[in-house]
């Protein structure tokens, strides 16, 4: 229920990517079914370039030297933070309140040729219900933050006081991109907090040669901070996975019992938000609900004047909630004030529609739950008759097999694969769409 916050040190960038895929389109290999499961273990981990191996070199960063990864002409910090060697815009001191956002307002704007924008719109509203910033659109401030298309997901950390970009790939999901907001006001991760050592063991034995410095805490770094919280928060968004970078799928990072814990990539915790209410004050302390869609899935298919039953889980950690709203795109479809909470939309019409449920608690505070895409089809079916949907792990698939995902048909490049269609044209070939 703790975690820590840092106001990042000006011209740093964390390049985050949620899907470990998105970095190697031009790689073709297969991967055995361990292989596959350290990925996994991994997603919750953000890389600059995961499935790659740099230099390591020493660099001096604002007169201290540090120990980072080159890759190409990146020097990458931790495993996601690129760094800029003797950046004379850098402060040292990351705990400067230049850093933070004057007024508790975060000023922002969408490129319009991202897709995906609910996510990035689904994470703001997820900040502004649990936090006292609100987050504006730009008109003509000279500081802001440009969420823009990228080849993964990457924020520079504190206000920099001019223009500053996450950039998400397609990969990049609503958890990643709440992370990367948070880096956006100032979160630096959780396991680099200086009294990171009462709580955590650091298997060294068990981390990737040559990737040991990924683990340091800032102050072994050089760096400076502040923890304003009092402990370290295992469910923080900003943690470590516990088997970041292993080099044998053991746990990296474990309590100090010795066990592993669960990553959070799916909200702020209880310590976030502590810590950005000691930061930025404000807040009534009430936390939003969580929501999401548990079927029907993302990518499934229905036969045009179909019934689909929308089913949701919905909960409130600190009350109650008070109904959850079904919407197909802007359109409220309907509401359930009970659980379960169900909506049965009845003589679907064909195309694709993108499906989302709002929470609100007793207190008036909303969340609405990551968007699925589902999609009617009409007629024939577009030439994906007979083609099974796509299934998650333990579903297996060999080469050539044909699925169904998100209304777009894939054939599979290689043998004991199971990872998500899209991910790249060497796990899956596009056939094309659906409709």
């Amino acid at each position: 229920m703790n975690n820590y916050l840092k106001i990042a040190a000006l011209g740093v960038t964390t390049l985050a990517v949620s899907m470990v895929f998105n970095s190697c389109e031009k790689e073709s290999f297969e991967t055995t079914p361990s292989d596959q499961a350290t990925i996994v273990e991994e997603m919750s981990t953000e890389l600059a370039y995961p499935n790659k191996a740099g230099e390591i070199v020493t660099i001096q960063l604002n007169g201290d030297p540090v120990q980072v990864e080159k890759i190409g002409d990146d020097y990458i910090l931790q495993g996601d933070i690129i760094v800029y060697p003797d950046d004379s815009q850098e402060s040292k001191s990351v705990g400067r309140t230049s850093g933070r956002w004057p007024n508790n307002i975060v000023y922002y704007d969408i490129q319009s040729s991202l897709p995906n924008q609910t996510r990035v719109t689904t994470a703001i509203a997820h900040w502004e219900a649990n936090t006292s910033l609100k987050f504006v659109r730009r008109t003509n401030q000279a500081a802001y933050i440009y969420f823009q298309v990228g080849s993964g997901c990457s924020s520079q950390v504190g206000r920099t006081g001019r223009r500053q970009t996450i950039n998400l790939a397609g990969g990049c999901s609503t958890g990643s991109t709440i992370h990367e907001i948070g880096h956006a006001v100032g979160l630096w991760h959780e396991q680099s907090r200086k009294d990171r050592d009462q709580y955590i063991t650091i298997n060294f034995q068990n981390i990737r040669p040559g990737m040991e410095h990924n683990f340091q805490t800032y102050v072994q770094r050089g760096r400076d901070g502040d923890e304003y919280t009092s402990t370290l928060d295992f469910g923080s968004i900003m943690m470590y996975s516990s088997r970041a970078f292993s080099t044998n799928g053991q746990p990296t990072i474990v309590k100090k019992d010795g066990s592993s814990y669960t990553t959070n990539r799916s909200g702020l915790s209880q310590g976030d938000l502590a810590g950005i209410r000691a930061m930025y004050g404000g807040g009534d302390g009430n936390q939003a609900p969580t929501v999401s869609i548990t079927s029907p899935s993302s990518g499934a298919t229905f036969v045009e004047g179909a019934t689909v039953s929308i089913n949701v889980s919905a909960s409130d950690s600190d009350g109650s909630v008070a109904k959850v709203e079904f919407y197909r795109g802007s359109t409220k479809l309907g509401e359930d004030l009970n659980s379960p909470y169900v909506y049965t939309w009845n003589n679907t019409i064909s195309g694709t529609h993108n499906l989302t449920a709002v929470a609100t608690d007793n207190k008036g505070k909303s969340t609405t739950s990551s968007s699925i895409r589902i999609t009617v089809q009409g007629g024939t079916g577009g030439g994906c008759d007979g083609i099974a949907e796509w299934r998650a792990y333990p579903q297996v698939y060999s080469r050539g097999d044909k699925v169904v995902y998100q209304g777009t048909q894939y054939e599979a490049q290689v043998g004991q694969l199971w990872v998500t269609p899209g991910s790249g044209e060497h796990w899956w070939k596009t056939i094309g769409t659906c409709n």
